[in-house]
C-alpha cells in the first residue's frame, strides 16, 4: 500500500475538568522525527504520545500540538496574599499622611494590586491527563493515517503511469539495440574493403564485429531492469512502509539506465535513454513523498 508522508489529523476528548484537542501535522522527511509541544508538567503524557506515534508512523516529520480548554463549570478558588495586602495597606497609611487619600479601598483597587489575589490553578491528575492524551491522540492518528492513505492512492496511480511510460522507453531500447551492431558492421566493412580483400577481410570483420558487439551488449542491464520492474510492482502492493525500498529500486534502475546509455550510443537508443532518465527522475521525486 502506498501511503503519503504528508497529512493532518485532529482528535478531541472531554473530561470532567477540561477539553483536550490534539493536532498532528506531518510532512516529508527521510526519517521519523517527532516534535511535541506539551506543558512542562505533562512530561509523562508526552512520552506516551511519542510512543503511540512511533508505533503508528514509520517516516515523516511529525509536529504535535495540544490545546487545553478548562470547562466553565469547574470550581475556581482565589488565594489572598494577606501579608502582601497588609504591606500595601501600611504603605497607603504612610502615604496618606502626606497625600490625601480615601480611607476605604474598593474591590477594583485591591484586584489591581500585583499578586495580592491569585487564581489557584486546578492540578489535574496525571492519570486523567494521560488517558485524555491517549484518547485524543488515537483519534488524531486515525485521521492522519486516513488522509495519508487517500493521498497515497493518488501517488500509486502516478507511479504506475510512470512505470508504464518507462517500460515503453526500455522496449524502444531493446528494439533498437541490435541495430547498432549491424550499423557498426557496415561501417567497418566499408573501411576494411579499402585495405583488405577475400578471406582476410572476412576474418578481420568477424573479429572486430564480435569485439564491438560484446562491448556494447546490454542484455544483462535489460534483464536486471525487467527484474526491477517486477520488484516495483510487488512493492507498490505491499502493506508496509515502502518508501525506502522504492528509493533503493529507483537507484538501481538509474544505475542500469546510465550503463545502457554509456554502452549503446545509437541515435534511437540515446533518445530513449534520455526519455527514460527524465521519467525516472519524476518517479524519484514522487518516491520522496511516500512513507
Amino acid at each position: 500500500m502506498v501511503r503519503s508522508m504528508t497529512g493532518f489529523g485532529r482528535g478531541v476528548t472531554t473530561t470532567k475538568h477540561f477539553q483536550l484537542t490534539v493536532e498532528i501535522r506531518a510532512v516529508n522527511h527521510r526519517f521519523l522525527e517527532i516534535n511535541t509541544k506539551f506543558p512542562k508538567e505533562w512530561m509523562e503524557s508526552e512520552v506516551v504520545a511519542k510512543k503511540m506515534l512511533s508505533d503508528a508512523v514509520s517516516r515523516g516529520k511529525i509536529d504535535v500540538i495540544i490545546f487545553l480548554k478548562e470547562l466553565h463549570d469547574t470550581e475556581q478558588t482565589i488565594q489572598i496574599n494577606w501579608s502582601l495586602l497588609n504591606a500595601f495597606l501600611q504603605a497607603k497609611r504612610e502615604l496618606s499622611q502626606t497625600v490625601p487619600m480615601e480611607e476605604k479601598w474598593t474591590m477594583q483597587e485591591i484586584v489591581s494590586l500585583d499578586q495580592v489575589l491569585q487564581v489557584e490553578k486546578i492540578e489535574f491528575m496525571q492519570d486523567e491527563i494521560i488517558e485524555a492524551v491517549k484518547n485524543a491522540l488515537a483519534e488524531a492518528i486515525q485521521n492522519l493515517i486516513a488522509m495519508r492513505d487517500r493521498e497515497g492512492q493518488g501517488l500509486q496511480q502516478v507511479m504506475l503511469q510512470y512505470k508504464k511510460d518507462l517500460e515503453a522507453q526500455i522496449a524502444e531500447i531493446r528494439h533498437y539495440a541490435p541495430l547498432a551492431v549491424e550499423k557498426y558492421r557496415e561501417r567497418l566493412m566499408s573501411r576494411l574493403e579499402e585495405v583488405a580483400s577475400g578471406q582476410t577481410l572476412d576474418d578481420r570483420l568477424l573479429t572486430e564485429v564480435a569485439i564491438y558487439a560484446e562491448r556494447i551488449d546490454i542484455t544483462e542491464e535489460l534483464d536486471r531492469l525487467d527484474s526491477h520492474f517486477n520488484q516495483l510492482s510487488e512493492t507498490l502492493n505491499e502493506n508496509i512502509a515502502i518508501g525506502r525500498k522504492l528509493d533503493f529500486i529507483m537507484q538501481e534502475m538509474n544505475r542500469e539506465i546510465n550503463t545502457i546509455g554509456s554502452k549503446n550510443q545509437s541515435t534511437q537508443c540515446s533518445a530513449a535513454v534520455v526519455q527514460a532518465k527524465t521519467i525516472l527522475e519524476k518517479m524519484r521525486e514522487q518516491v520522496q513523498n511516500i512513507e
